[in-house]
């Protein structure tokens, strides 16, 4: 027997397990599963569970990011990340150390041949990456097109910012200050051309006013509500 399960108070389930390879007690936390308390091969199950009760606050502590992880779509080298400027792959390599580099048009993450991209850690380094990339990418995109669509339009606008928002796709200040999410560039450009014209019209409206439709519905060609629809199929986040 090479595992065994234990109930923990405020935790729920953990799975002890011993491993070959193990040298010291570990702790690992998987999306989906309970958990799972790794130690080495001659260590008794109890000594692992009682590692788990010592460290029952850290579990507790990390848990919740395991859980908001859990609904996220995963990357890995089967499923690589899109944005309306670039692809990112992740592969697998002889190397030590995680790599980011240009390729093909777009970019590789390469990791250590060892990897687990079920890792909570190595998924939070390719948020980060593509977190990034996408902050480079609408700094460079985003205030090119919000000045030919307000020019095409008849708008102003005071001030532009990108940046990486949980909430909302974009923004409009009382002084016409404009915010834009670096999310934007994973949508295709007609969805971002819809929320920057969204945000350009409150410059004229500042509620969501049958005016505000009206002048919105018009810019898009009668499609606003449908436009509205296929950006509420988005997450704002990766």
């Amino acid at each position: 027997m090479n595992s065994k399960s234990y109930t923990l108070d405020g935790i729920g389930e953990v799975v002890v397990r011993k491993h070959h390879q193990a040298r010291r007690i570990t702790i690992k936390l998987r999306p989906g599963q309970p958990p799972r308390v790794v130690i080495p091969q001659l260590m008794a199950f109890d000594r692992g569970f009682q590692f788990a009760v010592e460290k029952r606050d850290w579990i507790a502590e990390h848990l919740p990011i395991i859980d908001n992880f859990t609904n996220r779509l995963f990357y890995n080298e089967e499923r690589p990340f899109s944005s309306r400027l670039h692809t990112v792959r992740f592969v697998r390599c002889n190397i030590r150390c995680v790599q980011a580099v240009k390729a093909d048009g777009g970019y590789e993450m390469r990791f250590p041949a060892d990897t687990d991209f079920g890792s909570i850690r190595v998924q939070r380094q390719i948020e980060m990456f593509l977190t990034e990339m996408l902050r480079h990418e609408a700094k460079h995109y985003l205030p090119d097109r919000v000045a030919k669509l307000a020019a095409a339009h008849g708008f102003s606008y005071n001030r532009l910012t990108v940046k990486n928002v949980h909430t909302r796709w974009g923004s409009c200040s009382a002084q016409n200050n404009i915010n834009l999410n670096i999310h934007l560039m994973r949508l295709p450009e007609y969805l971002s051309d819809f929320v920057i014209l969204h945000e350009l019209c409150h410059t004229v409206h500042k509620n969501h006013g049958p005016k505000f439709h009206q002048l919105l519905d018009t810019l898009v060609g009668g499609h606003e509500k449908q436009l509205d629809k296929e950006l509420n199929k988005y997450k704002i986040q990766i």
